[in-house]
């Protein structure tokens, strides 16, 4: 380890060869004969440790040697050495100088050595302690600027988000429009029926009112029955409303077999059209999970619509909804018995944009909104399935009685 460097200044030669012979072993000692030498050879050596000046010098006296050192670096320690006790010289000394110690001439080797020790001590403390100060610094730009990249990572992940979200939204609307447009007939049907119903009433009120025959009860009869077409057909608007609308992110507690009864109601007619048995198990007294009810009908239709496809080349097809609660589960199974798929088709069947299907006649997104509304809801879904022997999803779904426990 290098010695530490004690620069030593007094106008005496034979004070000068005294202090080097003394301390060469322990320091690297640098002499000098005036303050203007000594400040010369401090210019040169940014490493001197400790200044130790004689007082009184001709041209510079040790004090304004040391406030000039002072000035150029406040670091190194400076120590006067004289002869002569004055106040004055000690009170300038300390307020100009900013002197660490005072020693009185002669001096005393041990205690000079002991001094000097003790200088260099203080003066690696404070190097070090500025050193540590730097790094410290330069650690906590570093930090901030990590912090500031790190926010705007952030902000991007946020932003790209949102963009996500926005994108599946548009997804998952776009998929509900396919639905609607594959189901309008069925629709059109449900609703015409109740409209035919109020017309062929009307028209058989306007003949007796006519013919002078009407029959109140049979009108009143009427009247209360064409009140309950109208309520169908409310029903069914109302539900093209809501499932034709970009879904919220809210959540609540969900009975399972609700949302597949508003699915239903699109489907009635198309399933009962397609000669299509429809099958629903277990659907009493189940347990409820917490999700957006929208979403949970949107997986039912998109299943429905997915079996109904495969269905349309079988006979007496039927579709089966299956609900059981295990322990802390609802599991929902939906069969169907059409054409069923192998496992190159299976493995692929959650993909989005995938599709068995022509060109036109589905957007092969139906199973992969459905697979991601049930890992949003922290559920599985899973398919079985094979060529001639129809599928079954099996979606398993957490049950929360508590919707503030996670």
């Amino acid at each position: 380890m290098a010695k530490a460097k004690i620069l030593y200044i007094d106008d005496e030669k034979i004070n000068l060869g005294n202090f080097a012979a003394s301390f060469k072993d322990e320091f690297e000692v640098i002499t000098a004969v005036s303050g203007n030498e000594g400040l010369e050879i401090f210019r040169a050596n940014h490493d001197i440790a400790v200044i130790v000046a004689d007082q009184r010098m001709p041209g510079m006296s040790g004090v304004e040697m040391l406030t000039g050192i002072y000035k150029m670096d406040p670091d190194p320690i400076r120590i006067i050495l004289t002869g002569y006790i004055n106040p004055q010289d000690i009170i300038l000394a300390v307020n100009q100088g900013h002197i660490h110690q005072y020693i009185n001439k002669p001096w005393n080797i041990d205690q000079v050595r002991s001094i000097l020790c003790q200088a260099v001590d203080k003066y690696q403390l404070t190097r070090e302690n500025k050193r540590l100060l730097k790094v410290l610094a330069e650690k906590n730009e570093a930090l901030q600027t990590a912090n500031k990249q790190l926010l705007a990572d952030i902000e991007l992940q946020a932003r790209l988000e949102r963009q996500n979200r926005e994108a599946e939204i548009k997804m998952m609307s776009q998929a509900k429009m396919a639905s609607l447009g594959q189901i309008a007939t069925g629709i059109a049907h449900e609703i015409n029926q109740p409209l035919t119903f109020i017309k062929i009433a009307l028209e058989s009120t306007a003949r007796d009112v006519e013919n002078q025959s009407l029959n109140i009860p049979e009108l009143l009869e009427d009247i209360n029955e064409s009140q309950k077409q109208i309520r169908r057909i409310t029903l069914i608007i109302d539900h093209l409303r809501t499932f034709g609308r970009n879904s919220s992110d809210e959540q609540d507690l969900v009975n399972m077999p609700e949302a597949l009864d508003s699915a239903l109601i699109l489907f009635k007619q198309k399933i009962k059209a397609g000669g299509v048995e429809l099958r629903i198990t277990g659907a009493d007294n189940l347990p409820l999970v917490y999700a957006n009810i929208s979403k949970l009908e949107q997986v039912f239709t998109n299943l429905i619509q997915n079996s109904m496809d495969a269905l349309e080349d079988v006979d007496k097809g039927r579709i089966e909804v299956d609900f059981q609660s295990q322990g802390r589960q609802l599991v929902t199974r939906f069969i169907d018995n059409g054409q069923g798929m192998g496992p190159e088709v299976r493995e692929k069947v959650f993909e989005p944009f995938f599709s068995t299907k022509e060109t036109g006649r589905g957007t092969g997104l139906g199973l992969s909104i459905i697979y991601g509304i049930v890992s949003e809801l922290n559920g599985t879904i899973d398919c079985e399935s094979a060529p001639g022997q129809g599928c079954t999803f099996t979606i398993t779904l957490p049950i929360l009685s508590d919707p503030h426990k996670t």
